[in-house]
């Protein structure tokens, strides 16, 4: 075998060992933060949506007054 096969074949044993790694342990870490991340994310824009209703109620009340 000549120098560059060997070379070739440890780098494909690399990658392999590399890629076994990212989908077994680097992938479902991910996952579980992204997973927290995107939750905490949703309830700040539920309470920004409740801000933002709250504000466009208190508007219209405030229009309501002003128009009677």
């Amino acid at each position: 075998m000549d120098k560059f096969e060997e070379i070739r074949r440890d780098l494909d044993e690399g990658f392999a060992r590399l890629r076994k790694f990212v989908e077994e342990e680097v992938a479902p870490e991910t996952e579980k933060h992204t997973a927290i991340f995107l939750r905490e994310v949703s309830e700040k824009l539920t309470e920004a949506a409740g801000w933002l209703e709250k504000r466009r109620a208190t508007r219209q009340n405030d229009a309501t007054k002003v128009a009677t």
